[in-house]
């Protein structure tokens, strides 16, 4: 909560360095809103009461679309009711037209849809999701795909119990990730054939970090394809867990919403998410500070 705290104030000096740097029309905070949540409630619920969604140029667009990543980076700081009413008040004012419901709709995917977007953020995603089918009442094709979505996106959310599920390791035993016990897990969700994977994971096995006591890795295949994870020839660190998916049962069943590998969830002793899919050098800096 502290550490929250002290992320918030950070977060609001910065915003006050935005104000002066940017040409994004911010809202001014009452000086007597004093308190760091309500200042950030105020900011988020007032943030686009000054732009003018009408103007098309493309020079607003470019200001439009700085100003919404900008608008993302803050809901990453609020509470579940500042994200759900300052996205709502985004829509009202961005769904207005038809042109800014196309312009904006695109720019949520690609800075929350997209699994590379460093703004990814699914706990604020899943506001987004939710708030947006109403605006597609008509069409039952989107209206289903943001459906389908949000149900991905709510899945393993920071704070809930990760989904358990089985796993078999290279020499045949069987376990499960509710019975691994270790201060941190991290769940390392990859793929052999995907490049990135292949570039990371001999860095991820040299890491200190990823080798300390309190540390569990689970480096696992979630898919189907037995004979090209068995070829597989890496030697792992004794703190770690090679494993795959039995019958490919995690893409399957779907338990994690995985759009790319690697992916990398760190849960805590109690198997509750600390980090959903995180970035790996956004793992390794959360370790170094615990």
């Amino acid at each position: 909560m502290l550490k929250r705290f002290q992320a918030l104030i950070v977060n609001l000096v910065c915003v006050i360095g935005l104000m002066a740097q940017t040409d994004f029309p911010l809202p001014q905070i009452p000086e007597s809103i004093a308190l760091p949540e309500a200042r950030l409630s105020y900011l988020l619920s007032h943030y686009w009461d000054n732009y003018q969604f009408s103007d098309t140029t493309q020079v607003n667009q470019d200001l439009g679309e700085q100003g919404f990543a900008d608008f993302l980076n803050l809901l990453g700081y609020g509470n579940d009711e500042t994200i759900d009413n300052a996205t709502k008040g985004f829509y009202d004012k961005a769904f207005a037209s038809r042109w800014g419901k196309n312009h904006y709709s695109k720019l949520i995917d690609h800075y929350l849809g997209n699994p590379n977007s460093p703004l990814r953020n699914d706990a604020t995603y899943v506001h987004f999701l939710r708030n947006i089918r109403p605006y597609y009442a008509n069409d039952t094709a989107l209206r289903e795909r943001y459906t389908f979505m949000l149900t991905q996106a709510k899945k393993n959310l920071p704070g809930s119990v990760a989904t358990d599920f089985a796993y078999v390791e290279r020499n045949g035993k069987q376990g499960r990730l509710s019975t691994i016990q270790s201060k941190f897990i991290l769940v390392f969700f990859h793929d052999p054939d995907c490049e990135n994977c292949k570039r990371i994971m001999p860095i991820a096995m040299q890491e200190p970090l990823l080798q300390r006591a309190d540390v569990k890795v689970l480096a696992i295949y979630g898919d189907k394809d037995f004979e090209a994870w068995r070829q597989d020839t890496h030697l792992y660190p004794t703190n770690w867990i090679d494993a795959y998916s039995p019958e490919g049962e995690i893409m399957n069943k779907l338990l994690y919403y995985l759009p790319a590998t690697p992916s990398f969830y760190l849960l805590d002793a109690n198997k509750r998410v600390i980090l959903k899919d995180a970035n790996y050098d956004n793992v390794l800096a959360f370790l170094s500070q615990n």
